[in-house]
């Protein structure tokens, strides 16, 4: 028997990393995973868990884009968000990231939706139902 999960459309959460505070930005990115797999509308893909491979086994940053884009043919979509967080009274706020803006090249090249918002991905979902 399939787990429900595997039935939903898997997304890969774009978002900034190495502008700004790297912490931060993957804390974001961890929230927003924990947010979509509690919604259960999509299978969350967050791709800064590797910001805990590096610090367990350091790799150069080009190695961690590399693997990135061969990774994203996997995926049904991306959906491209600024960090913002508020962590013990910081606010947060980190838009710029090249990363990011090349893995939503890729998706665009490979003809696989983009969405700016969770708003937007979802009607995204809706739709396909």
């Amino acid at each position: 028997m399939k787990s429900e999960l595997a039935l939903l459309p898997t997304v890969f959460i774009a978002s900034p990393y190495s502008k700004g505070d790297p912490v931060l930005n993957a804390h974001f990115q961890c929230k927003i995973f924990d947010q979509l797999l509690t919604e259960k509308r999509v299978l969350p893909v967050a791709p800064l868990w590797t910001h805990f491979q590096h610090i367990v086994y350091p790799r150069p940053y080009q190695d961690w884009i590399d693997y990135d884009q061969a990774m994203l043919r996997l995926y049904d979509c991306c959906l491209r968000l600024n960090a913002e967080i508020n962590v013990n009274g910081l606010d947060y706020k980190e838009c710029v990231s090249s990363g990011a803006d090349a893995e939503v090249a890729t998706f665009e090249r490979l003809g696989k939706p983009v969405f700016y918002s969770i708003q937007e991905l979802y009607q995204w979902v809706s739709a396909r139902k």
